[in-house]
C-alpha cells in the first residue's frame, strides 16, 4: 500500500515504547508517507520506556507538538508505553489536536496504552476500542466499548492492544489513511 502525499504525525514523549514507535514510523516511510515526528520540543531527544520505564532508545523529534495542526495532517499515531502516553494525555495541545481531527473525520490510531489520550481527549464515547485489558475500565468509563481484538477500526479511529498486533494494527491504519 502506497501513501504518498500523506502527512502523519506520530507523538512520543519520554517512555515512548520503541516497538510502537519504530515499526509504524520505518512502515509509514516505507510507504511513501511524510511522517513528522512530534514531542514536547522540536530537535529533542526522547527516550523510549526500555526495561525501567524511561532508559530506552533515544530518538530525536522533528516538530514540537504545539506546531501541528489538524488541517495540515491526514493522520496521527500514538504509540503506546506508559510515561509516554500519561505525559501526552496531560497536554492540552495534544488533546485538542486529537478532538480536532476526529471532528474533521482524520484518521487517529493509538495502540497500547496509547488510548488513554483518547480518552482524554474525549473522542471515544460511542466508539469500540481495542486497549489493553488494564485500562478497560477507562475506555468504559469514557463511553467506549471495550473490545479485546488485534485491531479495531471504528470510524477515524483505529486501535489496537500492544505491539504483538503491530502488522493487524498497521494494515487497518494504513488502510484507514488510504482512504479504503
Amino acid at each position: 500500500m502506497r501513501l504518498e502525499g500523506k502527512k502523519i504525525a506520530i507523538l512520543i514523549a519520554d517512555g515512548y515504547h520503541e516497538h510502537e514507535f519504530l515499526f509504524p514510523y520505518y512502515r509509514l516511510k516505507e510507504a511513501g508517507a511524510e511522517v513528522l515526528v512530534a514531542g514536547p520540543e522540536a530537535d529533542a531527544t526522547v527516550y523510549g520506556e526500555g526495561r525501567h520505564g524511561l532508559d530506552g532508545l533515544p530518538f530525536t523529534t522533528t516538530h514540537a507538538l504545539a506546531v501541528l495542526r489538524a488541517e495540515e495532517l491526514d493522520a496521527v499515531h500514538l504509540p503506546g508505553g506508559i510515561y509516554g502516553p500519561l505525559f501526552l494525555r496531560d497536554r492540552g495541545e495534544v488533546c485538542d489536536l486529537i478532538r480536532e481531527m476526529v471532528a474533521m473525520d482524520k484518521v487517529v490510531g493509538a495502540i497500547c496504552h496509547g488510548p488513554w489520550v483518547l480518552v482524554s481527549a474525549e473522542v471515544v464515547r460511542g466508539r469500540k476500542v481495542a486497549c489493553p485489558h488494564d485500562m478497560a475500565v477507562d475506555v468504559e468509563n469514557a463511553g467506549a466499548t471495550y473490545v479485546d481484538a488485534p485491531a479495531v477500526r471504528d470510524g477515524p479511529l483505529v486501535t489496537s492492544v500492544y505491539y504483538g498486533y503491530l502488522p493487524e494494527y498497521m494494515r487497518e491504519f494504513m488502510a484507514a489513511v488510504a482512504g479504503d
